[in-house]
């Protein structure tokens, strides 16, 4: 069973279907941009398309919790 990060009471992330994270704390309000890979069903074929999801506030920070877990990676400093 793959193992999924609880986001919000309404958002769970595959970390393995992640291929890019961008963290823009300066931004107002600061924010996480999630790209990964979501599985599209055809009539023959299975292929695999880009989704991006956008975090912030709470959303935001328990994301970024999870990666300095899951990858040892110091927590980013507090924006400025």
């Amino acid at each position: 069973m793959p193992h999924f990060w609880h986001i919000d009471p309404t958002r769970w992330i595959n970390p393995a279907h992640i291929v890019s994270v961008e963290d823009t704390p300066a931004a107002t309000p600061p924010v996480v941009r999630v790209t990964m890979l979501a599985g599209e069903s055809g009539m023959d074929r299975q292929r695999s398309a880009p989704y991006t999801l956008v975090l912030v506030g709470e959303a935001r920070e328990e994301f970024l919790t999870y990666m300095a877990r899951e990858t040892e990676s110091p927590p980013p400093p507090p924006p400025a």
